[in-house]
Order: C-alpha cells, then structure tokens, then sequence
C-alpha cells in the first residue's frame, strides 16, 4: 500500500510538473517613430525640396528607408533625410505617398498629401518703398487648389538687424502685416530697408528645413501621421515680394 501512495504521489508531482507554463523571454515592444517633414516647391529657387527627421524611440534615426511618391530621399545624417531637385519632380494639384520603411523593425509608415498649386503675391500698393506712413503692408494673392491653408513670412532682405519681423498663419487672403514687424523689439524703433515677403500655401501642415529663408510661426496643424508622433506637409512657396523702408527725410 505504502509503495502505491508513493507511486501516485510521484506521478502526480511529475504531471503536475510538465504542465507547468515554461518561463519565456521578454515580449520585445515595437519602437515608435517620430516623423517631421515636408515637400517643398519653391519658386524663388525654381527647386523642389524633401526633407524628413526620422527619430527611433528617442534616438535619431539613419537607417530607414524614405521615400516620396517614386522618389528615394537619401540620408545626410543626424537623423535627416534631404534631397534637392534642380526640375519639377513633385507635380502640382497631385498626391503623393510616402512612406518610411525600417527593415529592422518590419514596419512602414505611410501618410500622404496633395501638392497645391502654384500661385503668386502682389502688395496692394502701385509702389514698393514706403515710409511709416504707409503701414501696414497688405499683401494679396490667388488662392491655389488644395491649400489647407497659408503662411506669412518677412525676413530682412538686407544686413540690417534688429526688427521683429513677423510671421502667421492665415485661412485666405488678403492680409495685412502689422508696423510692429518693422520696429525693434521693445525698442520701438523703425529698422528701414529691404525686406522679403513670403506667402506659402500648404497642404496638411509646414514644418521647418534646411535653409528655410523665414520664421515659422506657431499654431500650424501637427501631429498628423498615423502610426507615428511628428508632422508632415507639403507647401508652395510664391515669389516673394520685396519691398524697402524708408524715414520721411529719404
């Protein structure tokens, strides 16, 4: 009798054993991506620009795969995808997909836009130096197809610093730019010369790049990927407007 208990005690802590879930490694978690780029044409420069910053978890990335309609963005380094097209590769009014392919990981993330067309700025003035008098500045220009909305940029078209300069988002035209870009900052001064009025028309949002001839300003769409952080667009940059400030003594 004794030896059949044993028997099936032993039998049971065997079973009971073999049953037992064996342990496993730890569930490796896919990495998120944080994506920022943007498809620009720009008809000052006559080019078309890719740029992308591809982040990995928190570490820049250079081993993905980007890419804009048929189009293979190289990396630079540092995280950034860049290209520069000397013709027309992104046509106007056209979608295009891009997507960033991590072969490590197995992932792609695709996200798409629509390149507006092309447009062009005007000053509503039939002159183009102007004193204080004359601020502020009104701008105006067709709106293009499949613009989300608008861009406007003064940069310093000269070596003269010092002035605010401005920059906004706007829903259509036209606008007006306030005196207060022409004057330093809390200095109330006039900084006359040349100055670069840029308009640009985006489709999904704007985000900075390379040599990026104006200042962004805040409040434009973000965070519009899906199955990513970041924020992409595409834009149309007019010619820009130049205009020059004067003193009434000049």
């Amino acid at each position: 009798m004794k030896k059949l208990i044993w028997f099936l005690l032993t039998a049971t802590l065997l079973f009971s054993y073999s049953c037992e879930k064996k342990p496993i490694g730890p569930i490796s978690e896919k990495p998120s991506f944080t994506i920022n780029g943007v498809v620009v044409k720009d008809m000052n420069t006559e080019k078309d620009i890719a740029s992308f910053e591809v982040w990995r978890n928190d570490t820049l990335y250079n081993d993905a795969v980007v890419k804009v309609g048929n189009q293979n963005i190289p990396n630079t380094g540092s995280g950034l995808y860049d290209s520069v097209f000397v013709d027309t590769t992104f046509q106007v009014k056209t979608a295009y997909i891009d997507s960033i392919i991590s072969s490590q990981d197995t992932i792609t993330i695709t996200f798409s836009f629509t390149m507006p067309d092309t447009f062009s700025t005007k000053i509503l003035s039939d002159k183009d130096t102007f004193t204080v008098q004359d601020l502020p500045i009104s701008v105006d220009w067709r709106a293009p197809y499949n613009a989300d909305g608008y861009i406007i940029g003064v940069a310093k078209g000269d070596t003269i610093t010092g002035a605010v300069l401005y920059s906004a988002t706007v829903d259509s035209p036209p606008r007006s730019i306030p005196q207060e870009a022409f004057y330093k900052a809390g200095m109330g001064d006039l900084v006359t010369g040349d100055y670069w009025i840029y308009v640009v028309a985006y489709n999904k949002s704007f985000v900075n790049y390379p040599e990026i001839p104006f200042e962004l300003p805040a409040g434009l769409p973000a965070n519009n990927i899906s199955g990513a952080k970041g924020t992409i667009g595409a834009g149309v940059i007019a010619k820009k407007a130049t205009i020059t400030l004067i003193t009434l003594s000049q």
